[in-house]
């Protein structure tokens, strides 16, 4: 399962992200929801962090881990830069996991209060080390202040300090950067955009997204800070970790603009799990994306290089001009358990995503329709392949079956097949997996990444075009 996992249009890294939560449109805030969230996965000890990494790293991405420990927290974050993008409009995230070690279960306990104060790293510590303080002064969580201090503005083995490489990052670059997070990522993500900008940081380049992120401070710190930080706060219906605090102990509050999710009800993840964002960060991109309309043809609409109309069928079929290494998407075949059709949409364009960036030169007809068969299937597809002057034929299958011992999960399987025009068969792969740790959208697409490598292979051997 280490192999390619991504699912994402060939636009979506090379737009840029508006900043400002003010100037943004629902597109862009879907998008940089979308991206957020898959860096976010990415950070991971799963089987999806690798693979993650090398199609990012593929189209672009520059994925470095920074790690630091010391007798309060044992830290790790990442930055992400797209150096693809032209400077100036090149998108830098620090991304910061979530809850994972031992270490950090000992952060997420250290409810205290402490001062948030100063303009400098001494002073940070000298605040955060008084004992009387007046209540009514900015206050933050302990732990959480822990874990930032020590990832950012702590030095590491080389002597340098995180934090002072990202302000001056901040004051040379035009570039815009984005703090992410889940959970305790998300808020060690707020405390650290909030010591930036205690620090002198301009807050036009910053931007903060979190995931179910608890609270951090009272309500001074939210007050005096939560007008500085453009923060997108994203929640989950049933994830009670946002409110943890607030419950568990008196005076902390959120801040920042709240998105609100429903859980995907397919899935049988806690309400907490950065699967279950992921899920909902893909659907609401395709949603906004795709203007409600969630089909292949109008996917295909936004990759206008690849559909160009030269090579289209003129005359009788066997007079036909064809585009040499043009690619025919048949209709994804779908065959799903009653219960998680309503997730057939996104699986298909998820999957149909995917297979269409593997190829130069595409054509998707917005009036095919999958048949009944895979004889019938196959003949129109061939049918409908030379009308389109096409050389090739694609097509996807994703099947479901339910696990007899536990109802809510599914093992869902992708098989890839290409054939000539002729119907004669040129290769194909198939592979599955359970949704034991993903949703079934996320299963459908990670399947279809770990088929690409086959289609790769078969491209790089002259029996696929590119």
């Amino acid at each position: 399962m280490k192999k390619i996992f991504i699912w994402l249009l060939a636009f979506l890294f090379f737009i840029p992200m508006e900043a400002g939560a003010e100037i943004r449109s629902s597109l862009q805030q879907a998008r940089l929801a979308y991206i957020c969230a898959l860096a976010d996965m990415a950070v991971y000890d799963t089987d999806m962090n690798d693979v993650v990494r090398q199609e990012m790293d593929r189209l672009g991405w520059r994925f470095t881990d920074y790690r630091n420990k010391d007798a309060r927290a044992n830290t790790v974050f990442y930055s992400l830069v797209n150096m693809q993008a032209e400077p100036g409009q090149r998108e830098t995230l620090i991304v910061i996991p979530g809850t994972e070690k031992l270490k950090d279960i000992e952060v997420d306990l250290r409810c205290s209060k402490v001062l948030f104060g100063g303009t400098n790293i001494n002073e940070f510590r000298q605040y955060a080390e008084q004992e009387k303080v007046d209540k009514n002064a900015p206050m933050v969580h302990r732990g959480f202040n822990d874990y930032t201090m020590t990832a950012f503005f702590t030095p590491r083995e080389n002597g340098k300090i995180a934090a002072d490489e990202i302000q001056k990052f901040l004051s040379e670059s035009n570039d815009h950067l984005y703090i992410t997070g889940h959970s305790l990522g998300g808020a060690v993500a707020t405390l650290l955009g909030a010591r930036l900008v205690a620090a002198g940081a301009d807050t036009s380049k910053l931007s903060i997204v979190t995931f179910g992120a608890p609270t951090v401070g009272n309500t001074a710190f939210a007050e005096e800070y939560g007008c500085l930080l453009d923060v997108s706060r994203y929640t989950m219906s049933g994830d009670l970790v946002k409110n943890a605090l607030q419950m568990l102990k008196s005076g902390y509050v959120q801040f920042g603009t709240e998105y609100k999710w429903q859980k995907n009800e397919n899935s049988h993840r806690f309400n907490h799990s950065m699967a279950g964002y992921l899920d909902a960060a893909i659907r609401g991109y395709y949603d906004e994306s795709l203007g409600g309309v969630l089909t292949l043809q109008q996917l295909a609409s936004y990759k206008p290089e690849a559909i160009s109309e030269e090579g289209m069928a003129t005359g009788p079929l066997w007079n036909q001009q064809f585009d040499k290494g043009r690619v025919y998407i048949a209709p994804v075949q779908m065959k799903l358990p009653e219960n998680i059709q309503n997730d057939s949409a996104y699986m298909q364009l998820a999957a149909g995503d995917l297979l269409m960036n593997q190829f130069q030169r595409i054509h998707v007809d917005e009036n095919a329709v999958a048949a009944s068969n895979e004889v019938d299937t196959l003949f129109t597809a061939c049918q409908e392949a030379e009308q389109a002057g096409c050389e090739y034929i694609a097509q996807i299958k994703i099947s479901g079956t339910m696990d007899k011992a536990n109802p809510n999960l599914y093992r869902i399987a992708t098989e890839t097949s290409f054939f000539t025009t002729s119907g004669e068969p040129l290769a194909s792969s198939m592979t599955s997996t359970t949704t034991k740790e993903i949703t079934p959208i996320e299963a459908a697409m990670y399947n279809m990444a770990r088929l690409t490598g086959d289609i790769q292979q078969a491209q790089a051997e002259g029996i696929l075009p590119k």
